[in-house]
C-alpha cells in the first residue's frame, strides 16, 4: 500500500503467479466480450499456468457466460484434460488425437 491506504497497482499485479494472472485475464477477457460484436469468442490456451481450483473456476464461468449469451459462438482450446467437464445438448468437446511419430 502507498500512501494513504492506495493499493499500488503495478507492484501487486506482477506479484501474481503466471495462474493468478491467467485467471485474471480470463475474467477480463469475460468483461470485455459484454461489448463486443464478434459472432466468435475463442480463447486458446486460457488455462495452461492456472492450479485446478482456479482452472475450474474459470470453465465454469466461460460455459456459464457462454450459456447465457446464445447469440455467438464461443471455442475455447485447451491442452489440458477436459474430463472434468459435463458435457451436454449445448456443450461439445471435441478431442484431437496425440500424433505418433
Amino acid at each position: 500500500e502507498s500512501q494513504g491506504g492506495a493499493v499500488n497497482i503495478d507492484r501487486d499485479l506482477r506479484s501474481l503467479s503466471g495462474g493468478e494472472r491467467s485467471f485474471t485475464l480470463v475474467s477480463f477477457i469475460l468483461s470485455l466480450w459484454n461489448n463486443s460484436n464478434s459472432p466468435f469468442r475463442i480463447l486458446d490456451e486460457f488455462d495452461v499456468f492456472m492450479d485446478a481450483v482456479n482452472r475450474q473456476i474459470a470453465v465454469k464461468n466461460m460455459i456459464n457466460f457462454a450459456r447465457d449469451d446464445r447469440k455467438n459462438q464461443f471455442i475455447f482450446l485447451t491442452p489440458l484434460n477436459t474430463d472434468n467437464i459435463a458435457i451436454s445438448t449445448d456443450l461439445k468437446i471435441t478431442k484431437l488425437s496425440k500424433i505418433r511419430n
